[in-house]
Parts: C-alpha cells; sequence; structure tokens
C-alpha cells in the first residue's frame, strides 16, 4: 500500500504542569539511576524490574531469507517438481519422453518461467514476466496494477480457495509442521472485505498474500477467513536488538498524563484519584496505561517498543493471565484497547488480545463483579465501572473478530456503571449500545445466521437501535463534525451497529431464507450513506483518537465499505470524496509513524486505501463474492443496474435493470424497475425464541441494571440487597425494607421427605396464590 514517507518526530516534550498529583512528587525523588527504572512510583527498582536483563526485543520481521539448508531443500524440491510435472505455473503436464527426445523437453523447460509471481500463484494463472522488465514484471500484475512479488516461499502463496468437503492431499505436501492459524469471523473487517459484494477479488489478492489470509468456503458459500501466524523460525529469523529498560521518570509520568488526558475518556478503567490512592501501584497496571498512551503517533516507536517488551516480559513472570485481582483486570482491559501492544507480529498479536481479554473477564467473574454488590464493599463504582468495561470489551472485540462474546447479561445483577450520575452518562449509553451489538451479533452473525430468525425478531431490534439513539442525553447527542469526543464515538460505534445490521438485507446483492420478509429499502440506505458520511467528517475533525482504540479503526473501515458499495452501485461522486477524506486521514497517522511500526493498525488502514483507490480507475466486472456475509444469506450474481434518483423525495430512487440482466437476475428483462428491498410492514408473524437471546433494552431514567431482567419488579417479596450503597438510595435503618423476602413462602413445609399428603396441601397453596397473583 503506498503511503507517504515516515517523518522523524523529535524527542517528547515534558510539561512539568501537568503533572499527576501525588505521583509527580514521587517521580522527582527517583533521579537518575544506572539500574533499569521500571514504574515511576515509589515502589524499590528491585521490586519493579522482573525483566531479566540479558532479554533482548526483536525487531520488525524482514523479507524471508532462507538459509542454506533451505535453499538446498528448495532445489531438490524444484527438481522433483521438474521430474513429475505436478506444479507447472501454466498448468501444462510434461509427459515422459524417451531419452532420444531429451532435447525436445529440455526447450520445453526452458520456455517456461521458472518462478510464478506471488500474484498469480495464488490465483494459479500463467505468470507472462515481461522481458526486460526492473524490476521484474509480468504482465497479469501490470494489467491490474498490482505489485508484482516474488518474495514470498511457495508454500505461502498458494492462497485458494478451499473446499471442506473435499479431503484432497494436496500435490506438494511438504514435510514442515502445518502452520499454526487463527480464524476471523463473519463481522471482521477481512470477513467483510472477502464477503461485499460489491468488491471485484482481484482487488483483494495481494492483501490476502501479503497478510496470509486464505479463506475456507463450502458449496453453499458459507466460511471462515483463516490468517496463518509466522512459524517459530520465521520469528527468529528477526534481526535482533538491544533494549535499553532504562525508563526516566519524567517520560513514564508524561505518558500516565496522556492516558489521563487522552485515553481514559474513551473507555474509563481507573481514575486518576483511584491510581494515586494506591500506595504501591501494581507494576502491570501502570506499564500497561504507559503502553496504550505510547500508541499515539507523536510517541517515537522505540519508547513503544521498549515498554511493550517489558510490560510483555511482566505479564510472564508475575503470572497475569493466571492471578486473580482487580488491578490484574484492569490492566488486561487497557491492554486491549490497541492490538500491537501484545506482539510485534499482526496474528501473534491479534490472537493474545483475544485470549487475554478472555482472562480479564474470567478474573472478573472469580471476583464477583458480575454479581450484587456487597452491603459493606467500599468500592462498589470501580467494580461496576470495571464490568461495564469488561462488557463494552467483550462485545465490541467480538464484533471486530466476529468471535461469540463471553458474558450473558442474563447471568448478571450488577447495575450500570454511572447509577444515574449524569457526568458518567457516557458509560452507561456506550453499556446500553454495547449490548445491543451483541443482539446484533447473536441473531444475525450467528452459525445459523437468519435462518431461525423471524421478521418480528428484527423488526424489535431494529425499534431497541432506534431508541437507543432517540433516548440519548442531549449533552451525547451528535451534532455534526463538531460534536464531543463522548457523543462522536457514541455516533460511530452506533453507525458500525447500523451498517451490520443491514447490510445483509441488500436484496439486490443477498438472498435470504424464504421465510422472511424483513428488506433494506433504498430510504434506509440513504440513511446509512449520511451516517457513514456524518461519522467520516467527524473522523477528519477529530483524527487522534484513531490512535488508541481498534474500535475507532474498524468502525472507520465499516464506513469505507459503505461508501465504497454506494459508489459502485449508484457512481455518485460524493462517496469517492469521502472516501479520499477518510483515506487522507488514515495516512496522515501513517505519515507520523515508522513504516514498520503499528502493524495491526496498518492491516486496518490499508483496506481504506485499497477502496478509495478502487474507485480511480475503471470499475472492475463485479462477481459474486467467495463468501457468504451469514448463515442462510447466499451471494447472488451480480445484475447490471442503474441507480435514477427521485427528486421529489430526498434519498430516495430506482434501480433500472440494463442489458444482460436476464440473465443475471432471473425473470427481470432491462427496462425493469427494480427496488432494492421493499417497504417494511408491520410485523405479523409470531416470534419463535429459539436459539436466538433477545435481551430487553435498560430504560433510561429508571432501573439501570446491566441485566434488564433483574429492573422487573413484578413480584412482591423479590430480594432487592443489592444497590444499598447507591447515593439515591433511602437510609441505613431502612436496611431491613430492602432485604425482603416473602415470609410465608414456606410456611406449612412438611416436616419429612415422605409425608406425601402434607406436600400435596403445601403444593396446591402455592398454585393457588399464583393463580391469584396472575389474575
Amino acid at each position: 500500500m503506498p503511503s507517504s514517507p515516515a517523518r522523524r518526530l523529535s524527542p517528547l516534550h515534558y510539561e512539568p504542569a501537568a503533572r499527576l498529583p501525588g505521583i509527580s512528587s514521587r517521580l522527582s525523588t527517583l533521579g537518575p539511576s544506572s539500574r533499569p527504572v521500571c514504574l515511576p512510583c515509589a515502589l524499590p527498582a528491585t521490586l519493579l524490574s522482573p525483566i531479566p536483563p540479558h532479554l533482548m526485543m526483536y525487531g520488525p520481521h524482514p523479507g524471508h531469507t532462507p538459509d542454506a539448508a533451505e535453499s538446498s531443500s528448495g532445489k531438490r524440491k524444484r527438481k522433483a517438481r521438474d521430474k513429475h510435472s505436478d506444479d507447472d505455473d501454466d498448468g501444462s503436464p510434461v509427459e515422459a519422453t524417451h531419452p532420444s527426445s531429451s532435447k525436445a523437453l529440455e526447450l520445453k523447460k526452458r520456455s517456461k518461467t521458472a518462478r510464478a509471481c506471488d500474484s498469480c500463484r495464488s490465483r494459479k494463472i500463467r505468470c507472462d514476466i515481461i522481458a526486460d522488465s526492473d524490476p521484474p514484471s509480468c504482465q497479469h500484475c501490470k494489467q491490474y496494477h498490482f505489485d508484482c512479488t516474488f518474495f514470498l516461499p511457495i508454500t505461502e502463496t498458494r492462497f485458494k480457495k478451499k473446499r471442506t468437503e473435499e479431503d484432497e492431499k494436496p500435490a506438494n505436501a511438504s514435510s514442515e509442521p502445518p502452520r499454526e492459524s487463527s480464524v476471523l469471523g463473519p463481522t471482521s473487517t477481512a470477513h467483510l472485505l472477502h464477503s461485499t459484494a460489491s468488491i471485484p477479488s482481484r482487488l483483494y489478492e495481494t492483501y490476502d498474500s501479503r497478510h496470509h489470509q486464505t479463506f475456507e468456503v463450502s458449496k453453499s458459500g458459507d466460511g471462515l477467513v483463516r490468517v496463518e501466524k509466522p512459524t517459530l523460525t520465521e520469528q527468529q529469523m528477526s534481526v535482533p536488538k538491544p533494549v535499553d529498560l532504562h525508563i526516566e521518570p519524567q517520560l513514564v509520568e508524561q505518558l500516565l498524563n496522556a492516558y489521563f488526558t487522552d485515553v481514559a475518556p474513551i473507555l474509563p478503567v481507573i481514575t486518576l484519584a483511584e491510581l494515586v490512592a494506591l500506595s504501591s501501584p501494581p507494576p502491570i497496571l501502570l506499564y500497561s496505561m504507559c503502553l496504550v498512551a505510547a500508541a499515539r503517533r507523536e510517541v517515537p516507536q522505540a519508547v513503544f517498543d521498549q515498554i511493550r517488551y517489558a510490560t510483555n516480559a511482566i505479564i510472564k513472570s508475575e503470572e497475569v493471565l493466571s492471578t486473580p485481582s482487580l488491578a490484574n483486570v484492569q490492566a488486561l482491559l487497557i491492554l486491549c484497547m490497541t492490538g500491537d501492544g501484545h506482539s510485534q507480529f499482526v496474528p501473534n498479536a491479534l490472537s493474545a488480545l483475544w485470549v487475554r481479554l478472555g482472562a480479564a473477564i474470567r478474573m472478573a467473574q472469580d471476583l464477583g463483579l458480575h454479581r450484587a454488590e456487597l452491603v459493606k464493599a467500599n468500592d462498589i463504582e470501580l467494580r461496576r465501572r470495571v464490568w461495564g468495561a469488561c462488557l463494552i470489551s467483550d462485545r465490541w472485540s467480538s464484533l471486530v473478530y466476529g468471535f461469540p462474546y463471553m458474558i450473558d447479561v442474563h447471568d448478571c445483577d450488577v447495575r450500570l456503571p454511572s447509577s444515574g450520575d449524569s457526568k458518567d452518562a457516557y458509560v452507561d449509553e456506550l453499556v446500553r449500545l454495547s449490548v445491543i451489538g451483541g443482539r446484533v451479533m447473536k441473531t444475525i452473525y450467528s452459525p445459523s445466521g437468519l435462518t431461525h430468525v423471524t421478521d418480528e425478531m428484527l423488526h424489535r431490534l431494529l425499534s431497541d437501535i432506534e431508541t437507543w439513539k432517540t433516548n440519548l442525553p442531549e449533552e451525547l447527542r451528535f451534532n455534526g463534525a463538531g460534536s464531543s469526543q463522548s457523543a462522536g464515538i457514541l455516533h460511530l460505534l452506533y453507525t458500525s451497529v447500523c451498517m451490520i445490521f443491514w447490510r445483509v438485507f441488500m436484496r439486490i446483492s443477498y438472498s435470504c431464507p424464504e421465510h422472511l420478509k424483513f428488506a433494506l429499502t433504498i430510504e434506509q440506505w440513504s440513511v446509512l450513506i449520511q451516517l457513514t458520511g456524518d461519522c467520516i467528517d467527524w473522523l477528519d475533525e477529530h483524527e487522534r483518537v484513531y490512535d488508541v482504540w481498534l474500535l475507532v479503526a474498524y468502525a472507520a473501515t465499516s464506513c469505507a465499505f459503505v461508501q465504497y458499495h454506494t459508489w459502485v452501485r449508484r457512481q455518485d461522486p460524493q462517496a469517492v470524496a469521502r472516501l479520499r477524506k477518510l483515506r487522507d486521514c488514515v495516512r496522515r497517522w501513517e505519515a507520523s509513524i515508522s513504516p514498520d511500526h503499528m502493524s495491526a493498525r496498518r492491516k486496518t488502514a490499508e483496506i481504506i486505501t485499497l477502496l478509495f483507490e478502487a474507485t480511480q480507475g475503471p470499475q472492475l466486472p463485479l462477481e459474486r463474492p467467495a463468501l457468504n456475509p451469514t448463515g442462510g444469506v447466499k451471494n447472488k450474481a451480480p445484475p447490471t443496474l442503474e441507480y435514477k434518483p427521485d427528486p421529489t423525495r430526498p434519498g430516495s430512487g430506482v434501480f433500472v435493470a440494463q442489458k444482460d440482466t436476464k440473465v443475471e437476475m432471473d425473470g427481470i428483462t432491462p427496462g425493469t424497475i427494480v427496488h432494492e428491498g421493499e417497504p417494511q410492514s408491520s410485523p405479523v408473524q409470531k416470534t419463535d425464541a429459539g436459539m436466538v437471546n433477545l435481551t430487553p433494552l435498560p430504560t433510561p431514567g429508571g432501573p439501570a441494571n446491566v441485566n434488564p431482567a433483574m429492573n422487573l419488579r413484578q413480584h412482591p417479596g423479590q430480594v432487592q440487597v443489592m444497590n444499598v450503597l447507591d447515593g439515591n438510595a433511602q437510609t441505613s435503618n431502612n436496611l431491613a425494607d430492602y432485604a425482603m423476602t416473602d415470609t410465608t413462602f414456606l410456611e406449612g413445609i412438611p416436616g419429612g421427605m415422605f409425608d406425601w399428603g402434607q406436600w400435596d396441601s403445601f403444593f396446591q397453596r402455592i398454585n393457588h396464590g399464583a393463580t391469584q397473583a396472575g389474575q
């Protein structure tokens, strides 16, 4: 991906006026030291330096350079291929010949290309190298403006579509052990790229090869994206460099200031007052805050690398992932805001983020953060906030990866973080939106997809999405590019939820199960176009939020998908202008850091640039996507349609069928008007809960439990011991009123297990009482 040359940044500027109260004084007493200073608080350096001094940190992963053994092995394999002709680049077999015809065979070998380029080998097509080209390039790559590369090993360039039903042994099975890999689900950016109906496969062939991506797909079109991880040998081939573990106290203080200024407001996990109150902050907690703050564009890469190395060393040496504590939960939640902090290799980094987030959630459950607060607890707000951050991170990371989430809110009875405090309304609304996003995942993108979903379920889910937006407090409402950071982030994530919800119902591109009538109309798609355009305008004014939280990069990419699809379907020049603006925003971030820095973030940024550059040349022919968007939804052959806007109704219009459409779309002849979707009518089908867990939205202004079922107060005598220490709770002398129980429930219980007559009388009394209550 082309990028502007990186500019070298000057050392961090230290501002004494921004010192943290209570911490800066302790930092100033440390002074210069000849031994490593890992953390800036009043802890002895021996306690804060669990990293062995002999460890090294590895630099960027260079191009693959086989050693002597690999070279000799490669020669033997090439001879075997020439002998058996099982991997010819042009696909033509070389038949066995008599010795007398050896000269003809030699001439045939000379006419072949010795090594196909990465792109041609991935597509298994003939690679015609252009004579006298420097650097070498082939006709195919020149025609489609691909990067013609030859640096990847042959085994890594076979990114072809694999049929899961076919159990065929590869023709060139390697003796090396198989590579480890991870998978990405239907809402990940990689899967969106491979399943969007308007994106031809030629656009992402080189992208797949560069990031070691392939996809496994069944005959029905359902499948997953698989990402190969580097082998241990390849990781060890990285050029090592020594690490100076000495981190100046002033630098750490500045990073902590930056964390509370730029990072903590995005995802509140710990407050400044809580940190200052800790007499001995755990090393992993401080390192995590410094590392995420160091992910900002103005921090030199060397600083980020040093802190990343130290953080990962502490996680291993201190057994952070297996030691439940509130500080460890907070540290892992903070670390999981960015992917690049977990490893320098992108597949390893993203896998580590997912695993560490899971460990944080399990620790939080082990500590009881998901249950009602104890009456004697004095850190209720802290516990609520940390559990809210767990739920937010769980839902959105699941969306980014396309994986199932871990937390079921029906297993919780903890309140929302703010308990009605208006100053924390942002966190409350983010939790509510996260719950809705989880419902979209569960309803539409589970393995069964839309197979067991009804129209009523979808109408109810859409209603809750819109209700969330309608009930936003005035200070959190989006008002254009000048909106506050909190309002802008909420609007960006809301738009991402809308995009994920609507994309499978574009019936021009996809076929939904026959029992569903729910569809996306042109007017609704126009609203989504406006939403994503507003988000791009806001990001252009607040581009610094792109530096830290991986969710922002994900949501920005989802906006790019909408604008690209709009350009393909409507040839809208405004969509191209918005894509350019988003591309420029990303490029400014890229230009401010080193080319080998933040590789995980760059992987997402490449998609945005890829989509924009696809709008600059002739439009490539549309083709059926490689993957279905979700279970039960199948891709259609792309019809040739021309969009005609309706000037009488803004955002409305029709698609008119063009030539050859009769072949591409069943029964539709040229000139036929095609409406994208049908006007939605009120739901008439009866809901069948089935496999879908529908969670009601917590009512704003009412009881605000994370579990909405706990808001119901229908049955007298329900136990209400939770939330006694709320600010709006009554005085402590009414504590007995909060611990209400139905004391008559156990009256008349039989004294013996086998006294059947008394048991019958007991259950008759209960059933009679339940019947009266129902009336």
